[in-house]
C-alpha cells in the first residue's frame, strides 16, 4: 500500500513541472502574408498569391515545434536564393516573423530551415516549405 501511495506521488512530483507551454504546442509551419503584427505574432495578409502591382515586401511567419536554440533561419527559394534571418534566433523562440523584398513574378517553392553554425559551416534542418505566387 506505502508503495502504491509512493508511486503515486513521485508521478504527480514528476509531472508538476509540464505545462501547456512546452514545445508539443508549436508545430513546423510556414505561411506568407502581406504585413504582420509582432505583438501578436502573426501575419496580416495571409494568401498563396500576390500582386506585385501593390506588394512589393513579402511577410513570413515559420513556426518551429523545436526551439531555435540560438539556431537561425534560412529560406530557400526555388532552390537557387536564400536569404538567411539571424534576428530569430534566441534561444527558447519558437516563431519567426520577418519579411524580404519581392520584385520578379512567378511562382515559388520556399523550403525554410533552422541553421546552427559550426567551424564556417551551416547545419540545416528543415522546418517547413510552402509555395507562393507573385502575378
Amino acid at each position: 500500500m506505502k508503495l502504491a501511495f509512493l508511486l503515486v506521488v513521485s508521478s504527480v512530483i514528476a509531472f508538476a513541472g509540464c505545462s501547456g507551454t512546452g514545445d508539443g504546442d508549436f508545430k513546423d509551419e510556414l505561411r506568407f502574408g502581406t504585413g504582420m503584427n509582432a505583438a501578436s505574432m502573426t501575419l496580416t495578409g495571409q494568401a498563396e498569391s500576390f500582386d506585385l502591382a501593390t506588394t512589393s515586401m513579402l511577410t513570413f511567419r515559420m513556426e518551429s515545434s523545436a526551439a531555435f536554440d540560438g539556431r537561425f533561419v534560412r529560406l530557400y527559394f526555388n532552390r537557387l536564393e536564400q536569404k538567411d534571418f539571424s534576428a530569430c534566433a534566441s534561444k527558447d523562440a519558437h516563431i519567426c516573423l520577418s519579411q524580404f523584398a519581392v520584385s520578379s513574378p512567378g511562382t515559388y517553392e520556399v523550403k525554410a530551415y533552422l541553421v546552427k553554425t559550426i567551424l564556417d559551416i551551416g547545419e540545416e534542418t528543415l522546418v517547413a516549405s510552402r509555395s507562393f505566387t507573385l502575378r
